[in-house]
């Protein structure tokens, strides 16, 4: 009987698990669309709070002020959804509040 050489690992793996990849293609992972969020305009936001102008930076104090970027981006985002006069003020108030 002739002697076989040495196996190394990657010839035992090998035999273990052949490589078939052509037989079974690559499952497709369906994607989620990326959700479309439309830029507010801070001049049109701080009309809806009356601020004179949006502040850089959320100083966190409470209540928080009319031109905190906080406030401002939660009554555009209200705006968008479709509230007017009352509801819109009461949105605008609840912004503040939080």
């Amino acid at each position: 009987m002739a002697k076989r050489a040495p196996s190394t690992w990657v010839d035992t793996l090998a035999r273990l698990r052949p490589r078939d990849r052509a037989a079974a293609p690559a499952p497709v992972v369906p994607t989620r669309p990326a959700p479309v969020r439309t830029v507010v305009d801070p001049a049109q936001a701080c009309a809806l709070t009356g601020a004179k102008r949006a502040k850089k930076k959320c100083c966190r104090s409470t209540p928080r002020c009319k031109g905190c970027p906080v406030v401002l981006m939660r009554a555009a985002r209200a705006a968008e959804s479709g509230l007017t006069g009352k509801d819109l003020a009461k949105a605008v108030k609840r912004a503040r509040a939080a």
